[in-house]
């Protein structure tokens, strides 16, 4: 039985070692043509997606009859009939735009599996047939592999255009704090997982053969039945190993031009100075090498699995004779393509130049804001959390509130305290001293068993007293009495009415204390934020979930008097994008983390500015 085991697992990196060198054959058979052309591809998305994705916003608020979009009317916006053609219009042209690319490449790799050369032009007309086949309405299901398969399971990036379906923090954290969420997330990515396993060759055949989609996802279950586990092996191997060597490579390339730099410049200081740098670098290099070298790997890798499942004797009367043609470049064809892609992309740049001139100017530093209090060495929403924050000398703490069932202000994040104390009492359904007799749980390392729920009045008090400014976000129930009057009043006795704000996720709490005092501060917290939120009238300032910040927002509410908040940043790679976007406040569980990369961020302007941003842009590919 051992023995048969490892017979097995032999086999299994013999052939793991046979199938790296037909992806390095076929890689290295069209090499200048494949980076060529995802170079044009990734230039071409860029500008389109960007275009399409703001006349997608512009349309939609249009049609609504609305000037921004923001959480209180997302759903009416969204559900609106034309707004969802344009979503779906949207969405096919994003998969075109993927679509082309992968059949270009394999069609580079298909030329390559029968030792033949290609050329741009035919990678082109390879994925101009791609494309014409997927709007037939019965392939329209490939917008479910390209939008959905490929960017939630994150195995295969087959395309340097691929779409990001990216989790906004706050949803992350949702799913990490519940169990049940957590647990049904890791159920649906396994489904995913096998799935992708199943009809992972279907691309292939769609593109190679003259089937539907249907039939592509036939073939692709026939070819892996047997080789399911071996496959996902094999490309779970690559994935190790491909990331290793980016990995190696940019460590290399950094530390090594940095150096040459020092030699040229006869200034070996130069290496210690920018040693801080490195790890940023680096990073930026791995992630342009993962953009461009990723894709074409595992084109070449599902080609070589692909064609190892079909005879050889039958490959050219398997595949689309397309498949094997190498079109001759004509000017008829390349320079109209050519020229309609440079004057898309120097239109763009010169819409960019005079859309962003404004980053060429120096950027305020942010303050940093406690969210929850210190939370990761303290618990949350507690007196320690707040008192540890002022012993860090931040300015701004958080913090969330719910009123007792006798009218007490507590500040707490859940509806219940079962999570921070482990006794499952609802703080609408009970009384401050019942809620008070709970402890928090010594789940958390220090002398904190003693700590319960405190009530609004003491934690602003205390903040009166150590010069703090506050967030108070209004959770609540929806049957309260009088939830928003009688925040208000601990706010007016504590003194702190110059030195809070107010916010809240709910519009028509915001509404409310509006209308009850308009003269405090008050900011609206939103996950998303497009179009003129300036305009929303029930708020000073603006909250943003920290993946929807933009430059161009920043600057707009700044030009309006407004300030920008963000939440909740708890990896230091995120601060100097949103300094470069000039924030006010950054919300963070860990304070002290990102302070340390607050103060060392780059506050100037002009190119430094524009290569952060850029910086922050190419990180987000991996993402």
């Amino acid at each position: 039985m051992v023995h048969k085991i490892e017979k097995k697992i032999a086999g299994f990196f013999a052939g793991f070692w046979k199938f790296l060198k037909n992806i390095f054959i076929l890689f290295k058979q069209n090499f200048k043509e494949v980076m060529l052309f995802m170079l044009i591809c990734s230039v071409f998305t860029a500008i389109s997606t960007s275009i399409l994705e703001s006349l997608l916003i512009k349309a939609m608020m249009k049609v609504s009859g609305v000037t921004y979009i923001v959480p209180a009317n997302l759903r009416s916006v969204i559900v609106n009939p034309a707004s969802i053609i344009l979503i779906i219009i949207f969405l096919i042209l994003i998969t075109l735009f993927s679509l082309f690319e992968i059949a270009g490449l394999l069609h580079a790799f298909s030329m390559a599996q029968v030792g033949r050369n290609t050329n741009l032009t035919s990678m082109i007309m390879a994925g101009f047939r791609a494309c014409k086949k997927a709007l037939n309405p019965k392939n329209w299901l490939l917008i479910l592999f390209i939008l959905v398969l490929f960017p939630l399971t994150k195995v295969i990036p087959l395309s340097t255009s691929t779409f990001k379906v990216v989790l906004p923090g706050f949803v992350n954290q949702t799913i990490d704090y519940t169990q049940s969420l957590h647990i049904l997330y890791y159920c649906i990515y396994l489904v995913l997982i096998c799935f992708l396993t199943v009809y992972i060759f279907s691309i292939n055949s769609f593109v190679m053969q003259k089937t539907d989609l249907i039939k592509s996802c036939r073939q692709s279950r026939i070819l892996g039945k047997g080789h399911y586990i071996e496959t996902f092996l094999t490309l779970g191997l690559l994935t190790v190993l491909l990331n290793f060597v980016i990995n190696s490579v940019s460590s290399i390339l950094v530390v090594n031009g940095n150096e040459l730099i020092s030699w040229i410049q006869k200034n070996s200081k130069n290496v210690v100075l920018k040693s801080e740098d490195v790890g940023t670098y680096t990073y930026v290099v791995k992630q342009i090498l993962k953009s461009f070298l990723s894709p074409a790997v595992y084109n070449a890798a599902l080609a070589v699995l692909f064609y190892r499942q079909i005879d050889e004797r039958d490959l050219l009367l398997t595949l689309s004779r397309d498949t094997f043609k190498a079109k001759k470049p004509t000017k008829k064809f390349f320079i109209p393509f050519i020229t309609v892609l440079s004057v898309l992309v120097t239109v763009e740049s010169v819409v960019l130049i005079n859309k962003y001139s404004y980053l060429m100017e120096d950027v305020d530093r942010p303050l940093v804001c406690a969210h929850r209090g210190d939370n990761v060495n303290a618990p949350e929403n507690a007196m320690p959390a707040f008192e540890l924050a002022a012993s860090e000398n931040l300015q701004w703490i958080e913090l969330d509130v719910h009123q007792t069932s006798d009218g007490v202000i507590v500040c707490n994040h859940d509806s219940s305290i079962q999570r921070t104390t482990g006794a499952n009492l609802s703080i609408h359904d009970h009384t401050f001293e019942e809620l008070t007799s709970c402890e928090f749980g010594n789940w958390m390392p220090g002398n904190y068993e003693h700590v319960t729920v405190p009530s609004l009045k003491e934690a602003l008090t205390f903040a009166y007293e150590n010069g703090l400014y506050v967030q108070v976000e209004l959770k609540g129930h929806s049957d309260d009495v009088n939830f928003e009057e009688n925040v208000l009043k601990v706010i007016n006795e504590t003194g702190m009415h110059n030195r809070v704000m107010v916010i809240a996720q709910d519009a028509k709490r915001m509404q409310r204390i509006k209308e009850l005092d308009p003269t405090i501060t008050k900011g609206y917290c939103v996950f998303i934020a497009q179009g003129n939120i300036w305009d929303v009238n029930y708020t000073d300032n603006i909250s943003v979930e920290e993946s929807n910040v933009t430059p161009e927002l920043v600057r707009q509410m700044h030009a309006r008097g407004k300030k920008v908040f963000c939440w909740t940043v708890d990896l230091d790679d995120t601060v100097q994008y949103l300094v470069s976007c000039d924030v006010d406040v950054i919300g963070t569980d860990n304070p002290m983390l990102i302070s340390n990369a607050v103060e060392k961020a780059d506050c100037s302007g002009g190119i430094s500015r524009i290569f952060h941003i850029f910086m922050h842009i190419i990180a987000d590919m991996d993402k």
